[in-house]
């Protein structure tokens, strides 16, 4: 032991806390994850080898009188490595964390096949990702906000696919997009108190006179928590075994897709039989146009006029069609030959369709204008509410192994709850949303 000992450590430590540096400043490939994370451990063994010659050193009496000058030397070098690279300890945590919830995942999807390895076990198992279970049950693992739940797939997973899975599922699934959506922990009936005291006003009093008595009248709207499925998706063990492709989003993408256009075309029109009322249902209508097919602009300003000042106020106020409807209002010209449907630029992203000044939302499951058909809609589209189970028995993916073994494959299918409607006290003269309902014949 000698103090040239302690400082070819403390160089080495410097050395290393550098590198770490360097490599903290981009995003790592696996390797160089790989690497960030040796030097992390190796950067913990120089601590600890350093403590014990500081201790060896403190019970030396040939070193007590450089003792001092040891331990200042020793804080100083340990100082300057958070100081020089900012959030050192936050990055080594993180980073650690996200790669164990990484693997974890990947080891989940890949238990039984050639491509499992063992470090995807590891990780699971410091993760709490019970990889025997053939169900992950989102909903409960994002509840719970990291914390385990054994026999329904462990505890947090890695948050990208769960967002890959929702975000397909919401931009393939307009209505949700304008709609308020409410989360549920269970699926249990929920129950809405509507009150309509649209048609009732106060009054004006005389001196001495007395206040008149109305009761109001209440209804209740339950909504509850249909459950859909993805179908089947079949994926190959070739898949897996190659690296180029990340199975997981792949997976999540699809899932989400198909989840979103099932439960569009019933949050669209769906008959709130079995299954939710869709916001074309729910939208009162307006008086039929002349024709089954010509839309005007006195159909147009007829529509808006019926939607309460009140709820044109709102954001979210705006049109909803398909896209042939647009493209047949694009052609239609106000008094003055300029077109209502004009393209107004949002921010650097794009552009967005309006009419009059409000909003399109194109929704492809609503029909083109036709005999009795309801071709546009226009209101408050945030009335329209959406209920979705969050929760143990929300969003999960069932992992069907057995299944297609004999095929090299496995099944995958994703499952969700929801329900929606057109929640208003008022379903006629002060409805939110109302409808464009063309001629019969």
């Amino acid at each position: 032991m000698s103090i040239s000992e302690i400082k070819a450590l403390q160089l080495d430590r410097i050395e290393k806390v550098n590198s770490m540096e360097t490599l903290a400043a981009r995003a790592l490939t696996p390797e160089e994850q790989t690497s960030f994370d040796n030097l992390a451990a190796s950067v913990a063994d120089i601590d600890s080898r350093l403590m014990l010659l500081e201790d060896a050193a403190a019970g030396s009496a040939s070193m007590q009188q450089n003792s001092e000058k040891l331990e200042a030397a020793k804080r100083s070098v340990r100082k300057s490595a958070p100081i020089s690279a900012p959030h050192f300890v936050a990055d080594v945590s993180d980073r650690k964390a996200k790669a164990n919830q990484s693997n974890a995942l990947r080891g989940w999807f890949t238990k039984g096949t050639p491509a499992f390895r063992n470090e995807f076990a590891a990780a699971a198992n410091e993760t709490g990702l019970d990889l025997n279970s053939n169900t992950l049950d989102l909903g409960a693992t994002r509840a719970a906000q990291g914390i385990g739940s054994a026999g329904i797939g462990g505890a947090l997973t890695n948050s990208g696919f769960y967002d890959t899975l929702t975000e397909a599922l919401r931009d393939y699934n307009s209505v949700m997009q304008v709609a308020t959506v409410i989360s549920t922990s269970t699926g249990s009936a929920l129950n809405f108190p509507l009150l309509d005291e649209t048609g009732v006003t106060g009054e004006l009093l005389g001196e001495n006179s007395a206040s008149a008595q109305t009761a109001f009248t209440t209804a209740t709207k339950t909504l509850n928590a249909y459950k859909y499925s993805s179908k089947q998706i079949l994926t190959s063990y070739e898949l897996f075994e190659d690296s180029l492709i990340d199975i997981e989003s792949l997976v999540a993408k699809v899932a989400g897709t198909r989840l979103g256009r099932i439960t569009e075309t019933h949050m669209s029109t769906g008959t709130g039989s079995s299954q939710p009322t869709g916001i074309v249902v729910g939208a009162n209508a307006s008086t039929a146009v002349a024709s089954t097919t010509a839309i005007t602009v006195a159909n147009i300003m007829t529509l808006i006029g019926n939607v309460d000042p009140a709820h044109r106020a709102s954001p979210k106020c705006a049109f909803m069609m398909n896209s042939t409807t647009m493209n047949q209002i694009a052609s239609i010209l106000d008094t003055a030959g300029r077109p209502i449907l004009v393209s107004n630029y949002v921010d650097a992203s794009g552009r967005l369709p309006t009419i009059l000044g409000y909003p399109v939302v194109l929704n492809n499951n609503m029909a083109s204008a036709a005999a009795g058909t309801k071709p546009i809609i226009f209101g408050d589209l945030s009335a329209y509410t959406v209920r979705t189970v969050v929760g143990s028995g929300g969003l999960t993916l069932v992992r069907q192994n057995e299944t297609y073994a004999a095929l090299a494959q496995i099944g995958w299918v994703a499952f969700s709850r929801f329900d929606g409607c057109v929640l208003t006290g008022n379903t006629t003269t002060y409805n939110p949303i109302w409808s464009l309902l063309m001629a019969a014949s």
